[in-house]
C-alpha cells in the first residue's frame, strides 16, 4: 500500500536522529504524557495530568498543543522540521519515534478538540471530570471540553523533589467523578473518552477520501466524483458467535488480503443488538489464529475488523441484521429490543465511528417482511416511516453516514399478505408513491435483496423465456429507482450455489443489469457456510470459488470510481 511505502522512506530519513524525550519529567520520577495537552508549564518544561498523576510533555509535541490537530486522531504533532511522509484528507503526516505525527502548518489558536468526540467546547473553565488526558465540564446539561489555552490557572503550583520518591507531592488535584450521558445507555459509549474513531490510521482514506453522498442515482465522494460500491458481506456478527465467522480458522489479515486481492471495495458487517448487551462475549475466535482478538468483546472485534479494512483501503457499512442472534424478525423491533433501543444502539455506533472515513453507512434493518408494510401509515408496522425516524436520528449524531433502506416483501395492502410478493427486503415498488423522506436526502440509498432458485423456486424461474424475463422484473421491483434517477440503488444481498447453467445465467444477467444501470452491490457472501448460497470461499476458508468470483469481476470497482 502507498502509506506503507511512505513509512519505509520516512523511517530511513530518521536514522541517526536523536529521539525526542521528556527527561525533565523522568529525572523527577514522573512518566511521559501520552498526549500533548499542556496544563502547566514551569522552568523545567511542560506538564499535564494523566491517570491522576503528573506527566511530562514530550519535546516532540508542538509548542502549542492547541495547534496540534492530530491529537483528535490519537497522534502527537511532529517536531519542527519533520519531513512530510504522507498527505491525506486530515492533513500532512510525518514519522517520529516510529510513530505517526501530525505536521502543523497553521495555528488554530485554541480549537475545539472536543468536537472530534462529538461534543462542544466549554465557554467556561470549571472542570468536573478528568479522564486521564482531557478535562471536561458540563454546560446546558451537555458535556463540553475545556480549552486549556484559555483556562490555565494563573496560580497553579507543582511541588517536586529531585529524587524519585513515593512521597513526592503535587498541589494540583484532579477530579475523578464518574460521568454518564443522556445520549446513550449502551455499552461504554456513555462518556466522551469512549467516542473514539476505531480504525482511523493516517492514510486509510487515500483510496477514497472522506465521506459519500448522493446525486440522483449516483453515489459521489467529497470531490463530486461518481463512486461505485461493489463488495461482499462477511457474516457472523449477527449470530451467536457475535463475530465474523472464520476467525476460528484463519487470521483476520488473511480475509482482508483476499478481499483486497480480489477487488472487493467494501464489506457489509452484519450485527445484532445482542452484541451490545452487557457481558456479551464472542464464541469462536481462535486464540492461536487471532491472539489479539480472542479476549475482545464483540464490539471491540468490530473495531478491529474496521481498523484492518481501513488500513487496506476497504470501506465498511454496518447492517443491523436482527435484534437477537436467534433469527430474523419481520419488523424492526421485538419485545426485548423495542424501537427506542433499536435507534439508541444505532446512535451509539454512529457516535463511536464518527470521524472515521472507513465506516460509510448504516443498513437500518435486514429484510423487513410479513407484517412490515410500506406506506400504509400505521406507525407500528410501516417500515418506510420507521426508516425515516431512525435515519434522521442517526444523522443527529453523525451526519456523514449514508442511510441504507431496504424494501419489504410485498406491494399492496389487501390484507397485507395478499399483495404482490417478492423477496424479503427486495420489494421497493412502494417508493413510487411513498419515498423515504430524510432531512438529509442526499444521504439516502435504497437497497434490495435478490436471489436465485436455490433460495426459493419463484414463478419467474420456471417460464420459457427465463432469464430474458428478469430485466423487466427487476425494473418493476427496484430498478426503476435508478433508471428514473430518483436515488442510488444497492443490491445488498444476492448469491447463488451455481448448481447449473440456469444459476449461471441468472447471476451473469444480474451483474450485467447492475453494470448497465449504475447499480451498486454487496454479494452474499464471503463465508462458505451459508446453506442456500455458500460463498466466495470454500470450507477451508482459503480456496476462492473462481467461477463465482469471475462472474462478479466485470462489476467490481477496486478503486471505487466509476469507469
Amino acid at each position: 500500500m502507498i502509506y506503507n511505502k511512505a513509512i519505509s522512506i520516512a523511517l530511513l530519513s530518521f536514522l541517526g536522529k536523536a529521539l525526542a524525550s521528556c527527561t525533565h519529567a523522568s529525572n523527577l520520577g514522573y512518566p511521559c504524557c501520552k498526549t500533548c495537552t499542556v496544563t502547566f508549564e514551569d522552568e523545567s518544561g511542560k506538564w499535564s495530568v494523566e491517570n491522576n498523576d503528573w506527566c511530562g510533555i514530550d519535546t516532540s509535541c508542538n509548542s502549542n498543543s492547541n495547534e496540534c490537530w492530530s491529537l483528535a486522531e490519537g497522534y502527537k504533532c511532529c517536531s519542527e522540521g519533520t519531513p512530510v511522509a504522507l498527505t491525506d484528507s486530515k492533513g500532512k503526516w510525518g514519522i517520529e519515534n516510529n510513530d505517526w505525527c501530525g505536521i502543523v502548518t497553521k495555528a488554530d489558536n485554541g480549537s475545539c478538540w472536543a468536537a472530534a468526540e462529538g461534543f462542544k467546547c466549554c465557554e467556561g473553565c470549571e472542570a468536573i471530570f478528568t479522564d486521564g488526558e482531557k478535562r471536561w465540564g458540563v454546560e446546558n446539561d451537555e458535556w463540553c471540553g475545556i480549552i486549556e489555552s484559555k483556562c490555565q490557572p494563573k496560580t497553579t503550583t507543582r511541588t517536586k523533589t529531585t529524587t524519585k520518591s513515593k512521597t513526592t507531592t503535587k498541589s494540583k488535584t484532579t477530579t475523578t467523578t464518574t460521568r454518564s450521558s443522556n445520549s446513550s445507555s449502551t455499552g461504554t459509549g456513555n462518556d466522551p473518552s469512549s467516542q473514539t474513531k476505531p480504525g482511523w490510521t493516517p492514510g486509510n482514506d487515500q483510496v477514497l477520501p472522506g465521506y459519500l453522498s448522493t446525486q440522483g442515482k449516483y453515489i459521489v465522494d467529497e470531490k463530486g466524483r461518481k463512486v461505485k460500491l461493489a463488495g461482499i458481506s462477511w457474516f457472523g456478527g449477527e449470530t451467536t458467535n457475535l463475530s465474523p465467522h472464520g476467525l476460528w480458522a484463519k487470521p483476520l489479515s488473511h480475509f482482508i488480503k483476499i478481499l483486497k486481492d480480489h477487488g472487493y471495495n467494501h464489506i457489509r458487517y452484519p450485527w445484532t443488538n445482542e452484541m451490545l448487551f452487557p457481558g456479551a462475549k464472542t464464541q469462536s475466535v481462535d486464540s492461536l489464529q487471532n491472539p489479539d482478538l480472542a479476549d475482545l468483546t464483540p464490539l471491540e472485534v468490530m473495531d478491529a475488523v474496521i481498523d484492518a479494512c481501513g488500513k487496506a483501503g476497504i470501506k465498511v457499512y454496518l447492517d443491523r441484521h436482527r435484534p437477537l442472534s436467534g433469527g430474523q424478525s419481520e419488523l424492526w423491533y421485538i419485545a426485548k429490543v423495542d424501537e427506542e433501543k433499536w435507534i439508541e444502539d444505532w446512535q451509539f455506533l454512529a457516535k463511536r465511528y464518527k470521524g472515521n472515513p472507513t465506516v460509510i453507512g448504516a443498513d437500518l434493518h435486514n429484510e423487513p417482511h410479513g407484517t412490515a408494510c410500506w406506506g400504509c401509515g400505521e406507525t407500528k408496522r410501516d417500515w418506510r416511516l420507521a426508516a425515516e425516524r431512525c435515519g434522521n436520528a442517526i444523522h443527529e449524531v453523525n451526519p456523514d453516514w449514508l442511510i441504507i433502506v431496504e424494501g419489504n416483501d410485498h406491494y399492496g395492502e389487501e390484507g397485507w399478505q395478499k399483495g404482490e410478493g417478492y423477496w424479503w427486503g427486495g420489494m421497493l415498488k412502494g417508493v413510487k408513491e411513498n419515498p423515504v423522506r430524510l432531512k438529509k436526502q442526499n444521504k439516502l440509498v435504497y437497497s434490495a435483496h435478490d436471489y436465485d432458485k436455490n433460495v426459493h423456486l419463484q414463478d419467474w424461474f420456471t417460464v420459457s423465456n427465463f432469464p430474458d424475463n428478469m430485466p423487466e422484473i427487476w425494473d418493476d421491483k427496484w430498478g426503476f429507482i435508478a433508471k428514473e434517477n430518483i436515488a442510488p440503488v444497492l443490491i445488498g444481498e444476492f448469491g447463488s450455489l451455481l448448481r447449473d447453467n440456469k444459476d449461471v445465467k441468472w447471476l451473469q444477467n444480474l451483474v450485467s443489469y447492475m453494470n448497465k444501470n449504475d447499480i451498486h452491490w454487496t454479494f452474499w457472501c464471503l463465508n462458505p457456510n451459508s446453506g442456500d448460497t455458500e460463498g466466495i470461499l470454500g470450507y477451508d476458508w482459503e480456496t476462492v470459488n473462481t467461477k463465482k468470483d469471475g462472474i462478479l469481476d466485470p462489476g467490481k470497482a477496486p478503486k471505487f470510481l466509476l469507469k
